[in-house]
């Protein structure tokens, strides 16, 4: 039985590391201003919401529930605005499917959202191949942008959102 526990709890330390990792979440109280009311007049709606931001404090990001349910996030930085609206895997276009199982056979799509910045469509998404049985440790992350399309705009290294 202390086994159990210890495996549990050493899998509950691992989950709380990897994501701990990905993104620093704030109080809305440390939000400049600004962001929240663009966000409170953007969305009247939104459930689930979080804050997160860069490193550099220059990019605040709000993740929240729409009121249809869905995922979305906004990016705010100094110089715009960014929306982005979370797809569930089921719905993956297959054309990003395939282009990342053949360029990245190793990498697994760890999220995908479509893109509005400055009025013009995109896809990103975010792999990472996936290694560890107990504790599962992303690798060799990348975002990669794509046409509505499909065609690959740029791979880069892993950005902070």
């Amino acid at each position: 039985m202390k086994k159990i526990v210890a495996l549990i709890a050493l899998v509950a330390l691992c989950q709380t590391m990897v994501f701990a990792q990905k993104e620093k979440n704030i109080k809305e109280n440390d939000v400049p201003a600004r962001y929240v009311r663009d966000f409170q007049n953007q969305v009247k709606e939104a459930t689930n919401v979080t804050w997160s931001m860069a490193s550099d404090s220059t990019a605040y990001m709000v993740t929240f529930t729409n009121s249809d349910g869905d995922k979305q996030a906004i990016r705010f930085t100094p110089k715009t605005s960014e929306e982005r609206y979370y797809i569930e895997e089921r719905y993956y276009p297959h054309d990003i499917k395939d282009t990342v199982a053949s360029m990245f056979p190793k990498h697994k799509i760890t999220e995908l959202y479509a893109r509005n910045l400055k009025n013009k469509m995109t896809y990103q998404c975010r792999i990472a191949r996936i290694k560890g049985f107990l504790c599962k440790k992303e690798t060799e992350v990348k975002v990669i942008s794509f046409e509505t399309n499909g065609k690959i705009i740029e791979v880069v290294d892993e950005i902070l959102y």
